[in-house]
């Protein structure tokens, strides 16, 4: 448990009398304490969330209303970032690609000049989360590979629609691979990850410069920087799975409905849902850099990972998947509790590391 934080047991147990009751018995014990973390900090998150959004005028009920979702999603992941890794170096930046500035920060772990790079692209169903939401995660992977890691806080949902984030987050691959001696980044040495929605955007990606680099005006020379990708726990293109029958409700955001509206909010039109750069099950999986898929054991998203996972093998890729059976959706961000943080946060610093050097 995280000291000095007090859980509330009554709080606790109306939480968990919510799931079904296989899915609790199957959570690991540290899974559940996290559970019993944000049971407890819940309502004063969304006070939080409703209080800022009051704060902002000239807003329509709409903006309101996802003001008070991100503020509240900020507050929630405030707790889960504390401590960490200290990097040697921070610095907030922004690149103007795909007709805005974007920002990013990179995390540099140690004071050598130039440093190999990881471009990171946060989850939050693409309509929430920011650099500051999964810092933690960022300062994490830099510390144990030994690279630079960019975050990148591209346009979220649903007042920007696809592929505008994606072109962003490939607009920013681009730029380090042609300019990234401006910032202290070895150009020819990249690798792009993400969790949930950031998966889908860094398949989505790395797909997108190999076939349409001329579509956001790309050096078609910045897919060869790219030598590994790292897709964590994201959607891949499944309508219908076990997994998803199985998983997700009210209780992690990640029902049925919750997964169609995100999609929805993403998505100019029902058709692109089966553009390749989202459904990446149905496109060309072949000579694309090695890849390191993990997914969560109770995710409704898991099915996908397994997918992929098996789908780029038979496309001739190096794959290396890992599934950890006993933890919900955005297990990523709760590393101060769950040993299944670190070691998968290890091993994917790891596999990135050996294929930047």
């Amino acid at each position: 448990m995280i000291p000095g934080l007090t859980v509330d047991p009554a709080l606790t147990e109306a939480l968990l009398a919510t799931i079904p009751a296989d899915i609790v018995a199957s959570m690991s014990p540290q899974m559940r304490e996290v559970m019993a973390i944000q049971a407890t900090r819940a309502e004063a998150c969304r006070q939080a969330g409703e209080e800022f959004a009051a704060s902002v005028s000239g807003l329509s009920p709409a903006a309101r209303s996802w003001a008070a979702k991100r503020a509240e999603y900020r507050v929630e992941r405030t707790l889960w970032n504390e401590g960490g890794p200290t990097m040697a170096r921070t610095d907030d930046l922004h690149i103007r690609t795909a007709g805005v500035d974007v920002p990013i920060r990179i995390h540099r772990p140690t004071a050598e000049a130039v440093l190999p790079g990881l471009v990171f692209l946060h989850g939050g169903g693409f309509s929430l989360g920011d650099l500051d939401t999964h810092d933690r995660i960022m300062r994490v992977l830099a510390a144990a590979g030994g690279f630079a890691v960019i975050g990148v806080d591209y346009s979220l949902s649903p007042e920007v629609k696809f592929p505008q984030a994606l072109h962003e987050c490939a607009g920013i691959v681009d730029h380090l691979a042609g300019h990234g001696e401006e910032f202290g980044i070895d150009g020819e040495r990249l690798a792009i990850a993400g969790d949930s929605a950031g998966a889908i955007l860094t398949l989505g990606t790395g797909l997108l410069l190999r076939d349409e680099p001329e579509s956001i005006g790309a050096n078609a020379s910045s897919f060869s920087a790219l030598r590994a990708l790292l897709p964590i726990y994201g959607s891949h293109g499944l309508v219908d799975s076990a997994s998803r029958r199985l998983y997700g409700g009210d209780w992690d955001g990640m029902g049925m409905r919750d997964l169609s509206n995100l999609l929805g909010d993403y998505l100019p039109t029902p058709e692109d849902e089966r553009s390749p750069l989202v459904a990446h099950l149905t496109a060309d999986l072949t000579g694309l850099p090695p890849v390191f898929v993990a997914a969560a054991g109770l995710d409704p998203l898991r099915d996908d990972s397994r997918a992929l996972a098996r789908t780029l093998q038979r496309a001739g890729n190096d794959v290396h998947f890992e599934e950890y059976p006993h933890v919900l959706h955005s297990f990523l961000h709760f590393g101060r509790v769950l040993d299944d943080t670190t070691t998968m946060l290890q091993n994917a610093a790891g596999f990135a590391a050996r294929h930047l050097s």
